[in-house]
């Protein structure tokens, strides 16, 4: 088990969800991932009363079409200065959405979309540094991003954040790293997965058993997307939530830190 206290410049250190039931949405994550929630309108996933992901309800003029917008993660990534990292996406060709926002004592937080597409948050800590575990089962433990033009999409995220990138060999994917410690990942797989929106980053969340988070996601109305299978960074499936949002479960390796001393390959789909 790790605990995350500081996440190095760029490593997906948060991840959120807007539902249209939130309730549903408690009762889908709480079983799947052991979350428990505490009762206010943004609401935070615990694991032993450790802080690991929000929830909120979706507002919208229109309830039934916001029902039928499928939902995605929002996928956070750490930056000591929000407003520097605001201006190197500018530079970088990307375009932040809307304005930044400040959470109380928590932190900064802003929204911003590459040249490809994709989008992303960016989070300024304040008293919430981030996941609060890490790695353990119900915990994050990977990020990465689709892309149709990887070596594009890295460039952009290099220099935006000063990653250090290196291609995975066999695999259309580029390990990005901070400070020498590998954080998040671009992925190549755009005939399988979105590369466009909130739905372009996936995120993994750690469990004790693929096979039991398949069977519980779907008895709890989600879809298993991509069945559980063995990898050489752990057995993992990829699934849905009753709102089409995707994640993907996978029994980790033995990790070092957030993200840990390898990256698990991309989820296929």
């Amino acid at each position: 088990m790790t605990t995350a206290v500081e996440y190095p410049a760029g490593a997906p250190c948060w991840m959120d969800l807007s539902v249209p039931d939130l309730d549903l949405a408690r009762r889908f994550y709480g079983g799947v991932l052991g979350w428990e929630f505490d009762d206010l309108p943004y609401s935070m996933a615990r694991l032993n009363g450790r802080r690991v992901a929000g929830l909120s309800q979706r507002w919208g003029p229109d309830p039934e079409a916001e029902a039928a917008r499928s939902a995605a993660w929002t996928v956070y990534l750490a930056t000591q200065s929000l407003a520097g990292t605001l201006e190197a996406v500018t530079n970088a060709g990307g375009r932040p959405l809307g304005v930044p926002q400040d959470i109380g004592d928590l932190g900064a937080m802003a929204i911003a979309r590459d040249p490809a597409g994709a989008v992303f948050g960016m989070w300024e800590p304040g008293t919430l540094r981030g996941a609060e575990a890490y790695g353990e089962p119900g915990a994050p433990v990977w990020s990465e991003v689709t892309s149709g033009d990887v070596e594009a999409a890295s460039a952009f995220l290099v220099r935006v954040f000063g990653y250090e990138p290196e291609r995975l060999a066999g695999y259309d994917f580029v390990t990005l790293y901070s400070g020498g410690t590998p954080v998040c990942g671009v992925y190549g797989g755009t005939a399988d997965r979105p590369s466009r929106g909130l739905a372009a980053w996936l995120t993994y969340f750690a469990v004790r058993s693929a096979d039991d988070a398949a069977a519980l996601a779907q008895d709890s109305g989600g879809t298993v997307v991509d069945p559980p299978a063995d990898s050489p960074f752990g057995r993992r499936c990829l699934l849905a939530d009753p709102f089409g949002a995707r994640f993907a479960a996978v029994e980790p390796a033995e990790r070092s830190g957030p993200a840990g001393p390898t990256a698990p390959p991309p989820a296929p789909r």
